[in-house]
C-alpha cells in the first residue's frame, strides 16, 4: 500500500494506491474518487451498539471498506471540513481522537468509542470521543493545519483546538486563568496534557468561526400584520 497526503495544509486530501487484497476502512462520505475494479462494502464494524457509540460521538453509524480486487487500484479520500489531514503510524500504542477527526484507517486498527464523563463534557467535546488503537495506518482530519506537540512533562492546549493526543498522556480540564479570564478572556476552558507523548491540535476552531460570523447572519424581519 502506498499514499500521499496532497493539498495540504488548506484542503487537504488522501490518495491511496491499494494492492490485490489490501483494505481500508473509511467515514461514510469521504471517498471523492477511485478505481471502479475496487469492491465496496458497508456495515456497522462491530456491531449495532458500536455503530451507535460512534453515531453519539460525532462519527458516523456505518462505516465503508474498500477492498482492492487487483494491483495498482486508487482510493482517493477527503475530510469532511476545509483543513489538514495527518497520517498516524500505529504500533500497539492508541490515540484518542475528538469527534469528526477519524477519516480512514487500515484493519487493523480498532476504532471504539470510549466513554469520557464528566471530563469530556466540561471540555467542549463530545462524552464520547474515540479510542483508535492497534497496528496499522490511521488517518485524521482537521478545520485548518494541523500541527503535532512532542510533550515531555506538561503542555496546554484550547480544548476547542484538540484533534487527538496518545493514550500515554494524562490530562485535566481547567479554566485558562482566573474567573476574570474565564469570563473575558476569550479563551475559556484549557486542557494541561501531562506525561510523555504527542499532542496533535488544529489551527481553526469552528465555534469560533460560528461565533465571528454571527454579526453578519440574515435576519429575517418581522411581520406586523
Amino acid at each position: 500500500m502506498q499514499f500521499q497526503i496532497k493539498n495540504k495544509p488548506d484542503y487537504a486530501s488522501l490518495h491511496i494506491l491499494l494492492d490485490e487484497g489490501e483494505q481500508v476502512v473509511t467515514e461514510t462520505g469521504a471517498m471523492m474518487g477511485m478505481s471502479p475494479e475496487l469492491k465496496m462494502e458497508t456495515n456497522t464494524k462491530g456491531g449495532l451498539m458500536a455503530g451507535l457509540k460512534r453515531a453519539v460521538g460525532g462519527e458516523s453509524f456505518f462505516q465503508n471498506t474498500y477492498t482492492a480486487t487487483g494491483s495498482g487500484q486508487r482510493l482517493d479520500l477527503a475530510p469532511a471540513a476545509p483543513g489538514d489531514m495527518e497520517h498516524i503510524a500505529l504500533d500497539g500504542n492508541a490515540v484518542v481522537v475528538q469527534r469528526g477527526s477519524y477519516v480512514a484507517s487500515t484493519p487493523g486498527v480498532s476504532v471504539n468509542a470510549k466513554w469520557e464523563g464528566a471530563k469530556g463534557f466540561f471540555s467542549g467535546e463530545s462524552m464520547i470521543m474515540l479510542a483508535c488503537s492497534g497496528a496499522g495506518d490511521l488517518w485524521l482530519g482537521s478545520y485548518g493545519a494541523i500541527h503535532c506537540e512532542h510533550v515531555d512533562g506538561t503542555y496546554v492546549v484550547d480544548t476547542g483546538h484538540i484533534v487527538a493526543f496518545d493514550k500515554s498522556l494524562s490530562y485535566r480540564v481547567k479554566s485558562s486563568g482566573g474567573l476574570k479570564s474565564l469570563l473575558f478572556s476569550g479563551e475559556g476552558l484549557v486542557c494541561e496534557f501531562s506525561g510523555q507523548g504527542r499532542v496533535w491540535f488544529q489551527t481553526r476552531n469552528a465555534p469560533s468561526l460560528a461565533e465571528f460570523l454571527h454579526p453578519f447572519r440574515r435576519v429575517k424581519p418581522k411581520n406586523n400584520d
